[in-house]
């Protein structure tokens, strides 16, 4: 009996040289791509805007439903949870350690009004100099939708007051 013969042919050393090098240029090239996206940072001021207009679809549905906005005294109230403690020990929006702070719980009814037209945002967006959002000024002809941002307003929002230091105070308007 013979036999029978191979006819395995085998790779030149530099061709098993090119084949390793390549593969890890590729292995290094996704490594650097997963790297670069993981390092890529959202932008805040955009995420605040994003959340302001969010509340403003729910304010207008909430509307839509009910034929007019949430009615709730006169004053400020925080939009969503999640709000640090600040001054006096309360979950506070707006100046989270100032004077002029709203609290979490006092918006508990206003939430709870809105809540009916479903789910609700949670979280809040970033803090800037002490101030944090998003927050809700009713006044008697409109409902102001306020929050902080880092840098001049993002659209929708309009900047309507600013610290000259890096805090950038963006509203929604919303009639009554």
């Amino acid at each position: 009996m013979s036999s029978p013969t191979s006819s395995r042919t085998r790779l030149h050393p530099a061709a098993i040289i090119a084949l390793a090098v390549g593969g890890l240029l590729v292995i290094s090239a996704l490594t650097f791509l997963a790297w670069f996206l993981s390092t890529q940072q959202s932008d805040p001021n955009a995420e605040a805007t994003d959340r302001l207009v969010h509340w403003q679809e729910i304010f207008e549905k909430y509307r839509t439903e009910n034929g007019s906005l949430p009615d709730v005294p006169l004053g400020g109230y925080c939009l969503g949870d999640g709000f640090p403690i600040g001054v006096g020990g309360t979950a506070n929006c707006r100046d989270i350690d100032g004077a002029n702070h709203y609290t979490e719980a006092d918006s508990a009814a206003l939430m709870n009004d809105l809540g009916t037209t479903g789910a609700l945002p949670a979280g809040t967006s970033a803090a800037v100099r002490g101030t944090i959002g998003p927050y809700a000024l009713y006044e008697e002809h409109a409902v102001q939708l306020l929050t902080a941002e880092s840098a001049p307003c993002v659209a929708p929002a309009i900047d309507v007051w600013t610290d000259g230091e890096g805090l950038h105070i963006c509203q929604i308007t919303l009639t009554r």
